[in-house]
C-alpha cells in the first residue's frame, strides 16, 4: 500500500488550488480559444503557440518542436528545494475531421495548464521539476509515439493526464495484475485493384474490386463470433467505384482493429483479418494490398498507486468519483497514452463534463466542451493533477511504491 497522504501537504494544497482558482479566467479563454480552432493531426500549429506562448510568460522554460514534431513542446519548472523527481503532465489539444473538439481536446490542454500554475505556486518548497508536454496528433496520428521514439520521456519518472468522460468520473484502481485499463488498438487499409469495364455492355471483362471489399466486411462480420468479446473491429469504405455504369477497378476500406490484450491484438486478430481480405481478393479475382493506417496504440497499463492518489486529491477538491460501469471495467476507446504508460508509470483521469451522458466522438460533445460544467470539472481536474504531482515530488516512498508497480505490472 503507498503511504497515506501526509497532514504537512495542507499548506501546498492551499496555494496550488487558490493558484489555480485565481487563474480560472486565463484558462478558460485557452479552452475557449482552443475550441473555436480546430486543428487536425500534426496541424495543431494555433493551438501549440498558444499553450507555449502562455507557459513561457508564466516563466516556464519552454523547448518548441520537440522530438522533430513542430506542434509538440516540452515547458519545464525546476524546483526550488533540490534534486528531485521528473513528473511529466501531459496536455493534448488536437481535433476531429469535420466535428472540431467533439473529443474535449480543448479541456485537457486546459487541465495541464492549470496543473502547471498550481505547481509552480508551490515551487520553492517542491524538490526535482515539473514538465507540461504538449503532445499533438492523438486521434490517429501517435504523437506521443513519436514523442517516444525521439527520447522526450526518457528522463520522466511518471507521468499524468486527464480526458473528459461524458457524466461519469472514474478512476482506474483495483484492477487485477494482467488487466489493462483501454483497448491496444491498430489500423489498416485494405486496397483492392480490380480491371475497369462496362458495367452492362461487358461486364464479364471486368474484375470489381467494390466485391472484394463488401466481401471483406462480410467476411469480417461472420468472424466476429469466434473472437474474444473484447474485440472491436470497425471500418469505412473510402474508395468504392466513380460511376455506377463502370465496374470498380479500385477500392479500398479502413479499418482499427481493437482488443484488451496487445497479444492477442497483433497475433490472433490482425492475421485473420489479413487472411479474410486475401480471400476477399480470391473470390473477386482482384489483387491485395495493405498499408498501415494507424499506428499501434498500446492499451493503458493501470496503476493502483496513483490511483489511490488521485482518488486521495480528488476528495480534497471535492470532485465525485463515481462507481465503474457495470459489465465493464476501464476504457472501452484506445489512446497513445497507453504507449506512455508501458514504458513510465502513468495515471489518467477519466472526468465527467455533463451531467447527463454525452457520446465521445460527437458534435454533441463537441458543445459540451465549452459548456460551464465542463469547464468548472476541467478547474478541479487541474487542482487534482496538480496535488498529485506535488505529492510525487515530495514523497519518495509513494513514488517508489508506483514504480515498483508499474515494474510488475509490465513483467519489467
Amino acid at each position: 500500500m503507498p503511504p497515506e497522504r501526509a497532514g504537512s501537504n495542507s499548506s501546498i494544497t492551499e496555494t496550488a488550488t487558490k493558484a489555480i482558482d485565481a487563474a480560472r479566467e486565463e484558462l478558460v479563454e485557452i479552452a475557449l480559444d482552443i475550441h473555436a480552432h480546430p486543428e487536425l493531426n500534426y496541424e495543431e500549429f494555433h493551438a501549440a503557440k498558444l499553450l507555449s506562448d502562455t507557459l513561457e510568460a508564466h516563466d516556464f522554460a519552454v523547448e518548441r518542436g520537440i522530438g522533430g514534431v513542430e506542434t509538440a513542446f516540452r515547458a519545464t519548472l525546476e524546483g526550488g528545494a533540490g534534486d528531485g523527481p521528473t513528473v511529466a503532465v501531459l496536455a493534448e489539444y488536437d481535433a476531429l475531421p469535420e466535428i472540431g473538439h467533439g473529443c474535449g481536446h480543448n479541456l485537457i490542454a486546459m487541465a495541464a495548464m492549470g496543473a502547471g500554475f498550481g505547481v509552480q505556486a508551490n515551487l520553492a518548497n517542491l524538490p526535482g521539476r515539473l514538465v507540461v508536454i504538449g503532445t499533438p496528433a492523438e486521434e490517429g496520428g501517435g504523437g506521443k509515439i513519436r514523442l517516444l521514439d525521439a527520447g522526450v520521456f526518457k528522463d520522466v519518472d511518471v507521468c499524468l493526464s486527464s480526458h473528459p468522460s461524458s457524466n461519469r468520473t472514474f478512476i482506474p484502481e483495483n484492477i487485477p495484475m494482467g488487466e489493462s485499463w483501454s483497448l491496444a488498438m491498430v489500423g489498416y487499409r485494405y486496397i483492392f485493384h480490380g480491371k475497369a469495364a462496362h458495367a452492362a455492355a461487358a461486364p464479364e471483362e471486368g474484375i470489381n474490386a467494390l466485391n472484394a471489399v463488401i466481401q471483406l466486411f462480410n467476411g469480417i462480420d461472420a468472424m466476429r463470433q469466434h473472437l474474444r468479446e473484447d474485440t472491436r473491429i470497425h471500418g469505412i469504405i473510402t474508395d468504392g467505384g466513380l460511376a455506377p455504369n463502370v465496374v470498380p477497378e479500385l477500392a479500398a476500406a479502413n479499418f482499427m482493429l481493437r482488443c484488451r490484450d496487445r497479444n492477442y491484438l497483433s497475433d490472433v486478430i490482425v492475421g485473420k483479418v489479413m487472411k479474410i481480405a486475401e480471400g476477399a481478393a480470391l473470390m473477386s479475382g482482384a489483387t491485395l494490398e495493405i498499408e498501415p493506417y494507424y499506428p499501434f496504440y498500446e492499451n493503458v497499463l493501470p496503476n493502483g498507486v496513483l490511483a489511490e492518489n488521485f482518488r486521495a486529491n480528488a476528495a480534497t477538491v471535492g470532485m465525485r468519483i463515481d462507481a465503474p460501469m457495470g459489465g465493464r471495467r476501464g476504457s472501452g476507446a484506445s489512446t497513445d497514452f497507453g504507449n506512455v504508460s508501458q514504458v513510465v508509470p502513468s495515471l489518467e483521469l477519466r472526468y465527467a463534463v455533463s451531467e447527463n451522458p454525452v457520446p465521445s466522438h460527437s458534435r454533441q460533445m463537441c458543445d459540451t466542451a465549452i459548456t460551464e460544467t465542463a469547464l468548472s470539472n476541467a478547474l478541479n481536474v487541474a487542482k487534482v493533477l496538480s496535488l498529485t504531482a506535488s505529492d510525487l515530488l515530495t514523497d519518495p516512498a509513494r513514488l517508489k511504491a508506483a514504480q515498483a508497480e508499474f515494474t510488475q505490472r509490465s513483467g519489467e
